[in-house]
């Protein structure tokens, strides 16, 4: 299950980006694949090349919708 924040902003973007939510407790090869050392950590992907990377306390709606709306390029 997603965040509720995190929901919210998957769900204002749902057409242009996809949103995804890993319990690294779980999958920790994939945690160890993006070096992702505690929680929360927000990896952005454009083309698969890491475009934004985000880690400590969990950013309300407005900053998240932020940082996924910006315009990246790879």
């Amino acid at each position: 299950m997603i965040e509720p924040d995190l929901q919210q902003v998957a769900e204002m973007v749902e057409s242009a980006e996809k949103i995804f939510r890993v319990n690294i407790a779980l999958d920790r090869e994939l945690a160890d694949v993006y070096e992702v050392q505690g929680t929360p950590t927000l990896i952005m992907f454009l083309n698969g090349a890491v475009v934004v990377r985000e880690e400590g306390p969990s950013p309300d709606v407005s900053n998240l919708l932020a940082v996924v709306s910006q315009p990246y390029v790879s």
